[in-house]
């Protein structure tokens, strides 16, 4: 079937887009011959039915978002950041939203990295407040990784702008290890390919749609822990996924696979400083993070957890509660699709923010507050 609009395109344009469909289709169809091989990954784990009935927990989710797109102003990045938890325990509900303004010249990049860090701040105080006995909650979620990047696969560097992550990960560990709150990170957009460790090479594709052909509705299977599992993916993947020589670490290896050892003898390092900081020792227990993998009852997609049990509930409660919470639409946690809706930020809101500013910037320098890209703004706000 061809490509069909209801409005002008150019002829090239529409030749171009039509090309790059059939060629992506073909790309999905191969994807159907490997069925087979990813269903038979299924008999390398020990994947098992879902408890149910799950244990009346206190749980909260933590989230943020920020004007999508970013506005592209003269001076820079500029974003509204919203960022808040919705908690359920004992019965009732328990919210809370707050906002900073993003305005940096730097990557928009950087902007995730700094709402995800407004999250775990806001997450260590909702730990400290559960140490002080004001709140009380056995798991918290996130959306997303646990970690923050570069961790877990390396600290970031000291005196670098990226350090406080290094920082912000440290003390929500801590708190949540005092507290015994058990951390819980899903994943959405699932780019991993984790799985590729029991296949024993680098599989096509992602984790998502691996796991979702390997388990049933209400099955759920362990990867394992950081800890193990890093290690043996980096092989995977340096070797294979990035199409780099196999390593031969007994001599006689080919050419470009010294580099390759070297780098995974570098991987391996870097991961060893993150579990073994002195500076940051809360660090270590990324390594426990268990990689679990789960289909809800009654869907067909499964979910990528992170499950870090420092309060000592159980992989089974902790996925059971999971699972059987899962919304009808999106197959993820209903509190953590509360928290999402909680924290949205409208665009509204975001040009309302920025004409404050203007109103406030002295006058020979408003210009820094004008959009870079006059087509854009005029569109976002449209």
């Amino acid at each position: 079937m061809g490509l069909t609009l209801d409005y002008w395109i150019e002829p090239g344009l529409m030749v171009s887009l039509q090309y790059e469909v059939e060629r992506h289709a073909e790309r999905i169809s191969q994807l159907g011959a490997l069925l087979d091989e990813l269903a038979s990954l299924r008999n390398a784990v020990s994947a098992a039915r879902i408890p149910g009935a799950p244990r009346a927990l206190g749980v909260y989710a933590v989230d943020s978002s920020y004007t999508s797109p970013p506005l592209e102003l003269v001076g820079g990045v500029f974003a509204v950041v919203a960022y808040g938890y919705v908690g359920t325990a004992g019965g009732g509900q328990d919210k809370f939203v707050s906002g900073a303004l993003y305005f940096s010249d730097s990557r928009e990049a950087d902007l995730s990295r700094f709402s995800a860090i407004l999250e775990r701040r806001l997450a260590t105080r909702l730990l400290d407040a559960k140490l002080r006995g004001s709140k009380r909650l056995d798991v918290l979620i996130v959306d997303g990784d646990i970690a923050l990047h570069p961790l877990p696969y390396n600290l970031a560097v000291r005196g670098g702008k990226y350090e406080e992550v290094n920082r912000v990960m440290d003390r929500m560990l801590r708190a949540a290890q005092l507290s015994r709150t058990s951390i819980v990170g899903i994943a959405k957009r699932v780019r991993s390919r984790y799985l590729s460790v029991i296949a024993g090479r680098c599989l096509p594709a992602n984790d998502k749609v691996a796991a979702s052909v390997m388990l049933k509705p209400g099955e759920y299977f362990s990867l394992g822990r950081l800890r193990d599992v890093l290690p043996r993916w980096a092989e995977i993947h340096y070797a294979e996924c990035e199409r780099g020589p196999a390593c031969n670490r007994e001599g006689g290896a080919a050419r470009g696979a010294d580099r390759l050892c070297k780098r995974l003898a570098e991987f391996n390092e870097n991961f060893a400083r993150v579990l073994e900081s002195s500076e940051y020792p809360h660090l270590r227990h990324l390594g426990n993070i268990e990689i679990v993998y789960y289909v809800p009852p009654g869907h067909g997609i499964a979910v990528r957890a992170e499950i870090l049990d420092l309060g000592g509930l159980g992989t089974d409660a902790i996925v059971a509660f999971l699972a059987h919470t899962a919304s009808p639409m999106t197959g993820y946690p209903q509190i953590l699709d509360a928290v999402d809706q909680y924290v949205r930020v409208s665009p509204e809101l975001a040009a309302a923010a920025l004409t404050a500013l203007a109103s406030r910037a002295p006058a020979r320098l408003s210009y820094i507050t004008w959009p870079a890209n006059m087509q854009k703004a005029l569109a976002w706000r449209l």
